[in-house]
């Protein structure tokens, strides 16, 4: 594969040094010249803006945000590039095709690939990591050879339940990240600063996740007052928890009690019991 990558951010970057290390990597650019040359010095590649990159790679990677993909491949289009036998692949995970529209109307088969992974910066493992895969034929199968070559595993999100998918993945990381420092925050009253109070918490939050990863399903991990069906802890809670705190957990509570149930941890009038108590005060 010759792959050449536009946009030069945190997931550009690690898709680039996978892709070197492979001899797929035909360039990468960046938002300025400036920072286009610093990255092909980076990876001893030849110095190229968009339209020479195009003309030189097989598959081209647009790795810009979200809100510019379209933007990009506008500007690319306008140029009025060659694209017979290119494949565009945008790697949202919100997005659908529609954004690379153009670049299909001037012959390019265009397609998107996600990996299902947080980007923060430096070298990302991807090995197992699940990667959305979706487009026309061509781009369809580039794609999930693409998420293979990052050792990734392909599996199809079709454009209309892009958003459906990019929620879940939210929910996974970001709601988890904003759980935990709410949970930081109330702690902070007893540790004196927001700092211990999340050392107070880490080792808690550390053996969650290794109980996440010994079960093949997230909800078998669930312990607690409402794994036990413990109606009058959960009562003592909303009595003392702040008013902005107290809609969420009861939110996230009614939740857990579907899971106690489902885990036969708490039968049906225990079930009931504690999601009247809950809804009562959401």
């Amino acid at each position: 594969m010759k792959i050449g990558i536009i946009g030069g951010g945190k997931v550009g970057l690690c898709l680039a040094e996978y892709f070197y290390e492979q001899n797929f990597l035909t360039g990468i650019t960046a938002s300025t010249a400036e920072k286009s040359e610093a990255l092909a010095k980076n990876f001893a590649l030849n110095i190229f803006d968009n339209a020479n990159l195009i003309a030189q790679s097989e598959i081209i990677l647009l790795t810009v945000p979200d809100r510019k993909i379209a933007a990009v491949a506008h500007e690319l289009a306008s140029q009025k590039l060659n694209c017979q036998d290119k494949i565009f692949l945008h790697c949202s995970g919100s997005l659908g095709l529609e954004p690379l529209a153009e670049l299909r109307e001037l012959g390019a088969s265009v397609g998107s690939m996600h990996p299902l992974q947080s980007f923060a910066g430096g070298r990302t493992n991807l090995t197992g990591v699940y990667m959305a895969v979706d487009g026309d034929a061509k781009a369809k199968a580039a794609a999930e050879a693409v998420a293979k070559a990052l050792g990734g595993v392909p599996f199809n999100v079709p454009a209309e339940e892009r958003a459906a998918y990019h929620a879940a993945a939210c929910i996974c990381s970001n709601y988890a990240v904003t759980v935990e420092a709410l949970a930081q925050k109330l702690m902070s009253r007893w540790t004196g600063d927001e700092a211990s109070a999340w050392q107070a918490l880490l080792p808690l939050f550390k053996g969650t996740s290794d109980n996440l990863q010994r079960t093949d399903t997230p909800r078998k991990a669930l312990t607690g007052p409402i794994a036990r069906g413990d109606a009058e802890t959960v009562s003592k809670h909303l009595s003392v928890l702040p008013q902005e705190l107290r809609s969420l957990y009861c939110a996230l509570g009614v939740a857990a009690t579907e899971l106690a149930l489902a885990n036969n941890t708490i039968d049906l009038i225990t079930a009931q019991n504690l999601q009247n108590l809950l809804e009562e005060n959401l």
